[in-house]
């Protein structure tokens, strides 16, 4: 006989495809309810929710807390700014090349940083990242501090950077749940939450964490390149600031860490605050800090887990299963 534990999740995999397939088509039809402010908006929540949902994966599954994520924000902008600028690409190529760019140092800044544990990687990453920040900033090839305007981006379509603001959320959410459904998301998770128990078992800590730390820094330079079309206008002290870590973190604990959802949820908390006090200077700052400190003492697991307790469901069904044994059917 069969388990019955899957044709009991039907119903709710049916409305968790019509909530998305709702949601996705309300973004994609943006053009007909909403005017220019409603797409700068949605153009800042998706590149927002897409950061957060990078270094969800990285803290929120590989367990590697980062505040060095900057870094691939800064040579996203500037790999695009560079190749527009001083070697005749256009936008869409350069934006390409930010990713795989990433990708490449990825590699060596991973392999040096994993050698430290804990908050000792935190704050080695940030050093990294505050290293790149100086190069880039006495620079003459880039500009030095004063920084690079990109001509190109200036003619591309408000609607094609929305569309594309849109697919890369789309996109990064659906690689997120594609790997945690895969054998690389229990080694993700494993890794997580007992590193040495992890490797006694066969699983590869150091490959595992690399790839994970290599996709999201691919990611990470996407939307920095996206961010650097919208600008069009990218500087060292800015796109190197740990601003950067500091929003993705508050938007995936606030949101809920280690949940699909969450990053999605605090992006959406963080950019209506930073819409509504944006021009309140310290008082913006303050506002965010109170959230998170809040959110923390009351909810740890975020939005998401709070969700979960009251409505016993979840938007992205993302668990494995073990398979039901022999003796397991009713």
């Amino acid at each position: 006989m069969t388990s019955v534990r899957e044709p009991a999740n039907r119903p709710a995999a049916i409305v968790r495809a019509a909530i998305l397939a709702a949601l996705v088509l309300g973004l994609v039809a943006a053009p007909v309810w909403g005017g220019s402010a409603a797409r700068a908006l949605l153009i800042v929540f998706s590149y927002n929710a897409a950061l957060a949902v990078m270094w969800n994966l990285l803290a929120g599954y590989a367990g590697l807390v980062t505040f060095g994520q900057q870094v691939f924000i800064g040579l996203g902008g500037y790999t695009l700014a560079v190749g527009c600028e001083r070697f005749g690409l256009g936008v869409w190529p350069a934006f390409l090349v930010a990713a795989v760019l990433a990708a490449a140092i990825a590699v060596p800044v991973g392999a040096v940083t994993f050698r430290l544990k804990g908050g000792y990687f935190a704050v080695g990453s940030w050093l990294v990242a505050e290293v790149f920040r100086l190069v880039f900033g006495n620079w003459d090839f880039v500009g030095n501090a004063s920084g690079m305007f990109i001509r190109q981006a200036r003619a591309i379509d408000p609607w094609v950077v929305y569309y594309v603001a849109i697919g890369l959320l789309i996109a990064m959410v659906a690689l997120v749940v594609a790997t945690l459904r895969s054998r690389l998301g229990l080694a993700l998770m494993a890794v997580r939450d007992a590193e040495d128990a992890a490797a006694s078992l066969g699983v590869h800590v150091w490959r595992v964490k690399l790839l994970a730390f290599v996709v999201a820094s691919a990611g990470t330079a996407l939307i920095a390149a996206l961010i650097t079309v919208q600008t069009p206008f990218i500087q060292p002290n800015s796109a190197f600031s740990i601003q950067w870590s500091a929003a993705a973190s508050f938007m995936a604990v606030v949101g809920g860490l280690g949940t699909v959802e969450g990053p999605l949820l605090g992006a959406a908390v963080y950019v209506l605050l930073q819409h509504q006090l944006g021009s309140s200077g310290a008082v913006h700052l303050i506002v965010l800090g109170a959230v998170s400190v809040v959110m923390m003492l009351v909810e740890p697991r975020g939005i998401a887990g709070l969700l979960r307790d009251r409505l016993g469901w979840s938007l992205f069904a993302v668990a494995r299963r073990p398979p039901a044994s022999r003796g397991d059917s009713v």
